[in-house]
């Protein structure tokens, strides 16, 4: 409280708080101004009284410390979190999707495990469209389960990013992509895989790329801690949920691979502004190819 007091004049309310602490942060913005002020309790609630001939500056003062305190509180263009809401449709899509070719597999495991699997050999002989039938393939129950867990979870997320169309696509190519690096970083060795945690860690990937690229764009996050923060998580969660055993089964090489494409996906997607772009239109086409790029591998795996 001011040391300039005149009893005579009489108080006004300048604002009411719930939390003592926020009655208090906003009188330091009215002792700034040398302004006298006094905090009292009414029943639930923290008043903030001023002398009446300052009411209105000190209200002035009050707003554009609230203004400021709800620009720092608003997220960035780009946050970890979900920007919108997920349309749950496509998860529900997805997850039968990749349902199905499980219980397609199981009738005839050989067949579609000969014709679909990453065959690294084959991959770089030419036959690209193992890229892609090996994410419909798992090995049994508690692969294809993990895989929905977590590739659902990172799409729930990155969908409100992108839109759902885009991030299928960006998923799905992250997982082609990864599949492709990991069978050339095999050249001269037989190496086969089956799995969509390729794409799942792609999912990461993308989502990571995202947010690193959205908080370069802002100035007030583009520190280094801010920047590291995403990397970090991503390579967190890479290291907890993708690296494994060898003798498991687990082809840790192609979840990384397919993270570090995810990654540059991402980058470029949020650098570009894709999905700022993209109409709705646009959206469902991507999604359709996503779903054509699926059919079409897999004709030409049954045909070879």
């Amino acid at each position: 409280m001011s040391e300039s007091i005149d009893p005579d004049l009489p108080r006004v309310e300048a604002g009411r708080y719930k939390r003592l602490a926020d009655a208090r942060e906003r009188a330091l913005v009215v002792s700034a101004r040398g302004f006298p002020h006094w905090i009292e309790r009414e029943e639930d609630d923290w008043v903030l009284f001023v002398e009446e001939p300052a009411i209105d500056e000190v209200r002035r003062e009050l707003a554009a410390f609230e203004m400021e305190q709800e620009q720092q509180r608003r997220p960035t263009e780009g946050e970890l979190l979900p920007a919108g809401p997920i349309p749950k449709l496509s998860l529900f899509v997805a997850g039968w999707l990749l349902s199905a070719f499980f219980l397609a597999q199981q009738m005839a495991p050989e067949q579609w495990e000969e014709s679909g699997v990453a065959d690294a050999g084959a991959i770089l002989a030419g036959q690209w469209w193992r890229t892609i039938t090996a994410l419909m393939l798992h090995g049994d129950g508690p692969h294809l389960a993990a895989n929905l867990a977590t590739g659902l979870l990172f799409a729930s997320f990155l969908i409100p990013r992108l839109g759902s169309g885009l991030a299928w696509l960006a998923i799905l190519l992250s997982g082609a992509l990864g599949n492709a690096l990991n069978a050339w970083g095999y050249r001269g060795e037989p190496h086969l895989s089956i799995g969509a945690s390729t794409a799942c860690f792609g999912a990461l990937g993308i989502l990571v790329g995202v947010e690193w690229v959205s908080r370069w764009r802002e100035p007030r996050t583009r520190s280094r801690w801010q920047l590291i923060l995403p990397i970090g998580a991503g390579l967190a969660l890479l290291a907890f949920l993708g690296v494994g055993d060898e003798g498991k089964k687990i082809d840790y090489m192609a979840h990384c691979w397919g993270f570090l494409a995810g990654l540059g996906e991402g980058g470029i997607a949020e650098g570009c502004r894709l999905s700022k772009h993209i109409s709705t239109g646009g959206q469902r086409l991507a999604a359709l190819s996503v779903l054509l790029l699926i059919a079409v591998a897999w004709l030409l795996a049954i045909r070879a």
